[in-house]
Formats: structure tokens, sequence, C-alpha cells
């Protein structure tokens, strides 16, 4: 087992985009007709949505998980939707979700404090529902995009950092390995120091077989120290 740091938390999901992934949406609307109205037109759109009508239950169901976007209403009762995008922003669980505003505010000031709260997207109402199911597709892939390029490019590291160990264990390895064989071929030798040597022997295997499979290594990890992972070579 390799031991390196934990991913950032900052880093969304592996890419679970596919033909058969719907999306789960997390609607916020204080407005139970229009609610409703837009529920029904993500849902037709092939979006899983659940709906809430203020910005405090908003904030607990993004926080419980399972949620790939968020459409927000701005104007909503207690906390309105700018200190909502703001506070997913500052939650590790919620950070990576999608924010899409959907308002009635057309303000250039509106959209600025939308968009530098955290917003992905800030859209005016009234909007069709095919751009706002386009907007949000288009999100979510740019997400996957984003997080197939980021698990890429650690399984590039790791491999480079387990040809680099295979490298330089594999030398004094061999070399090792290669006195004791010379050793066991002597004459004479008590059986004790024998048994001692071929103990070495294959613990020194046992090293090589470890080396061999961090040729293949793979981005699987387990729990190592604190919020530490390490590469799992048991599962190779």
């Amino acid at each position: 087992m390799v031991p390196y740091p934990h991913p950032d938390e900052c880093v969304p999901p592996p890419s679970t985009l596919t033909a058969s992934f719907q999306p789960h949406l997390l609607l916020v609307e204080d407005d139970e007709a229009l609610g409703r109205n837009i529920e029904d037109l993500l849902r037709l759109d092939g979006f899983q949505v659940t709906r809430v009508a203020d910005g405090a239950a908003a904030l607990d169901r993004a926080r419980s998980g399972g949620i790939d976007a968020v459409v927000l209403d701005v104007m909503l009762p207690g906390i309105d939707g700018f200190e909502v995008c703001r506070q997913l922003r500052g939650e590790p669980d919620a950070r990576n979700v999608i924010v899409v505003i959907l308002t009635a505010l057309d303000d250039t000031g509106s959209k600025l404090e939308g968009l530098e709260g955290g917003a992905d997207d800030y859209l005016v109402k009234p909007v069709v529902s095919s751009e706002l199911s386009a907007r949000l597709r288009k999100h979510l892939e740019n997400r996957s995009a984003r997080a197939d390029e980021v698990r890429r490019q650690r399984l590039q590291a790791i491999g480079e950092i387990a040809a680099a160990v295979c490298h330089e264990i594999n030398n004094p390895l061999a070399a090792a390995l290669g006195t004791i064989d010379l050793l066991l071929l002597s004459h004479g030798m008590p059986p004790a120091v024998e048994r001692d040597l071929q103990q070495c022997q294959a613990h020194l295997l046992r090293i090589g077989q470890i080396v061999a499979r961090l040729g293949v290594v793979e981005d699987r990890t387990v729990p190592y120290v604190g919020d530490r992972q390490m590469v799992d070579l048991k599962v190779m």
C-alpha cells in the first residue's frame, strides 16, 4: 500500500452522466403554482425533482447529499436565494452542486450579486423550460468532464510515482536476492543460518510481488491515518 494525500474536497465526483443517469434537481420556489409547473416540466425533460419553498429547507436538503443541481429563486421566505447560494459554496458536501438562479430580478446588480455569490448561471423569469433544461444539462456535462480530467490526472500522477518507486526498489532488491542466492549455494553453512537466509529470501520475494503490483496501480483507496487515504494494493 502506498499512502498519498486525500483528494481535494473541491474535486467533483467521477463522471456519472450517462444515458441512463437521471440528474436530481432541488427546485427552490415559494410560489406553489409556479413551482409545480416548473417541477412538472423538468420531470418531463428527464430530471428527478425535489421541491422546497424556502431557503432554510433548501440548505437542509442540499446538505443531506444526493443533489446534482439547485434551481434557486431569490425572493424567498427567511433566507433569500443569494444567501442560500453563498452558504452552499461554503459547505464541503454541497460546494460542487450546480446552482442556477431563476428569478424575476433582472437588474444588473442582482445578476452580479448572484454570480459573484457562486451561482453557475442566472436566468430571468419567465424562461422557456427547454432553455432551463439545456443549461442545466450543459453545466452537468461540464462538471462531469472536469471530474474525468481530474481523475485522469490523478491516475497519471499515481502511475508516475509507482514507476519511480518500482525502479528505485527493484535495483537494490535484485542485488539483495542475488547475494542471498550465492550464500545459499555455499557449503558448510549452519542450518540455523541457512533457515534465516531462506526466510529473508521469502520476505524479499514478497516485497518483489508488492512492487510488481505497483505497475498496475489503480485509483482505489482505503483509509490510512486521519483524513489521508492510501492506494490498496491488496485488491490488485
